[in-house]
């Protein structure tokens, strides 16, 4: 679909979309180490880990296909660190690092969700429960200002979690209520729309 969407308006160009979520250890140390801080993906891990093994197989031989690069289950840190640096190549402009060299989407279970900082991320789109400390270490990828382009950044939550949000921002800003709310909030998705409309 997207090939045909392309074929028939020349100026768009297709999405390059990477994958993040660590296999299973099964004795490589770096990824057990890794997932240390990682309580999902351990968890993951857990069920059905041939299946996941498998899906990260074929997420990494697409990566391998668009990027012409060559990691495996085995190389997972590096395949990690470069999907970590196409991310922050952002800066580039498309004349100085081609489009297809880049990472317009990359979706995590939770890796990148704490101590990675791009000031070209933004939004961030959140599919799953998080809360407290979770939940402000998620959000905070995006608040990294880029001059004029990116004085703020953007969060749509699938998953409704208002409370969460408002309990975890009332916890961490010292703020109580309403203030609480001043300081972190913006507009809902629904302004937001009308106003980029």
């Amino acid at each position: 679909l997207q090939a045909q969407k392309q074929a028939e308006d020349g100026d768009d160009l297709p999405l390059n979309v990477a994958c993040i979520f660590s296999p299973p250890a099964e004795g490589n140390r770096d990824v057990a180490q890794l997932q240390e801080d990682l309580p999902q993906e351990k968890a993951d891990n857990r069920k059905e880990p041939n299946r996941k093994k498998e899906a990260l197989k074929a997420i990494m031989a697409d990566y391998n296909r668009q990027y012409g690069v060559n990691f495996d289950i085995g190389t997972f840190d590096l395949y990690y660190q470069d999907v970590q640096k196409r991310i922050k190549d952002q800066k580039y402009s498309n004349s100085d690092l081609p489009h297809d060299k880049k990472i317009d989407l990359t979706i995590v279970v939770d890796m990148l969700l704490t101590g990675f900082d791009s000031q070209y991320i933004n939004p961030l789109y959140v599919d799953r429960h998080l809360k407290y400390h979770g939940l402000i270490q998620a959000f905070s990828r995006t608040n990294r200002v880029l001059h004029g382009a990116k004085p703020c950044g953007n969060i749509l939550d699938f998953r409704d979690q208002r409370k969460a949000v408002d309990d975890a921002i009332a916890l961490f800003s010292g703020e109580a209520g309403e203030r609480a709310r001043e300081i972190w909030l913006v507009d809902p998705a629904p302004v937001v729309v009308e106003k980029l409309s």
